[in-house]
């Protein structure tokens, strides 16, 4: 079975997920293609990629560029739209593609003719930002989605939040498929640590956007501070000095309780987790809509090495974490419920503490393998629609 995976960017770090979900799918020849190629970012020797020639320049790199930058941005993509098409056509072929899984709303806006033209099955996968972040931004796609669904094959939602959304935006339900994202757990080691009573060491792994919630782990933390003065927290991913975290902080109990931190290489991940108690990640709805979608997958790292989560009901992820079992979830911004959960693991015995650890790990065995969810991926959505196409 040979698949053309097509990106808007192949691929930035945090979207590691996705080369984890394409290298483990059984028995399949795997072709990636991209409107931009991020420098030597998981390019596996088992995959096959078809880049255009010619680069692209985003439109927000004319805003102050000269006269000869802003011609050559017209005429450059101008051409690269014309010829795009026709290339990534013709190596398809020649790759003898059978199926295309786009990776977002517009990388399968941008591939629709291409699967036309090649009379094979098309299907999307939908993350987050596409769900209601693009319609703000864009409101073009409340017309282009109608015509995107119309024309494709499959709608894949990583969990039954982002179907509902999806639902919601006229995608017909037999067109919807769910198919759980993952990590790999047989890489992951399962740490076993010892839990203090009345002592914490919290830490959260997320890039500086306010979905993440870094405000409310912020002031939950402060406010669970002045009943549990024993604890500490880590910001990783958000620079040395994000002024508007810092002024959160500045002048009260957690002056000296808070760190922050540069983003880490994936390699790091699971090391740099086992030095903590409890992952915190207060996922929210953002002003412009922008959202998890489903869930993020660092929630499912974290609890196969053992840890306790402390997070929200935001999208998805109540299906990767389960409260009061593999952790703790808070409506969102809600920050007096997410200061109890803070509580809750700071006052917990180690007995207790090693309950939860194990039921995390267990959670995501059996339900978060990436292999197995690659699979399923295979059998139940491509393996599908190729035989339904042999059959007419």
């Amino acid at each position: 079975m040979n698949i053309l995976h097509t990106f808007r960017n192949y691929l930035f770090n945090t979207e590691n997920w996705a080369y984890h979900l394409i290298k483990h799918i059984p028995d399949t020849k795997n072709v990636v293609t991209a409107e931009n190629f991020l420098t030597e970012n998981f390019y596996d020797a088992s995959f096959d990629f078809i880049q255009f020639p010619i680069a692209y320049y985003p439109p927000n790199s004319i805003k102050s560029a000269p006269f000869l930058d802003t011609l050559i941005f017209y005429v450059s993509n101008a051409f690269r739209k014309l010829a795009h098409e026709k290339y990534v056509t013709d190596h398809a072929k020649e790759a003898k593609v059978e199926l295309i899984h786009s990776h977002t709303a517009p990388a399968a806006w941008k591939h629709l003719n291409i699967a036309k033209k090649l009379q094979i099955p098309h299907v999307v996968s939908f993350y987050g930002f596409d769900y209601k972040q693009l319609l703000t931004l864009e409101p073009i796609w409340k017309k282009r989605y109608t015509i995107l669904f119309k024309e494709i094959d499959f709608c894949i939602a990583e969990g039954y939040h982002g179907k509902g959304q999806l639902l919601a935006l006229g995608c017909p339900e037999e067109k919807i498929r769910v198919n759980f994202l993952g990590v790999e757990i047989s890489k992951i080691p399962f740490i076993e640590r010892i839990k203090s009573n009345e002592k914490l060491d919290l830490v959260q792994i997320a890039s500086l956007r306010e979905k993440k919630g870094h405000i409310y782990t912020l002031k939950a933390f402060i406010r669970a501070l002045e009943n549990c003065p024993n604890m500490t927290l880590t910001l990783i991913g958000v620079g040395k000095k994000p002024n508007e975290l810092v002024e959160i902080v500045k002048g009260t109990i957690a002056e000296n309780k808070v760190f922050f931190r540069d983003g880490i290489p994936l390699s790091q991940l699971q090391s740099t987790l086992s030095k903590y108690d409890a992952f915190i990640h207060p996922s929210c709805h953002a002003k412009d809509g922008d959202s998890e979608g489903g869930a993020p997958i660092v929630l499912l790292d974290a609890q196969a090495n053992g840890m306790p989560v402390i997070s929200t009901n935001h999208c998805d992820i109540p299906s990767e974490v389960i409260h009061k079992k593999t952790g703790w979830l808070a409506e969102e911004k809600n920050t007096d419920q997410i200061a109890e959960g803070i509580k809750y693991f700071y006052q917990m015995s180690n007995e207790e503490y090693r309950d939860y650890s194990q039921a995390a790990r267990q959670h995501v065995e059996e339900n978060f393998d990436i292999a197995k969810n690659a699979g399923k991926l295979k059998e139940n959505i491509y393996s599908d629609l190729l035989l339904k196409k042999r059959t007419f």
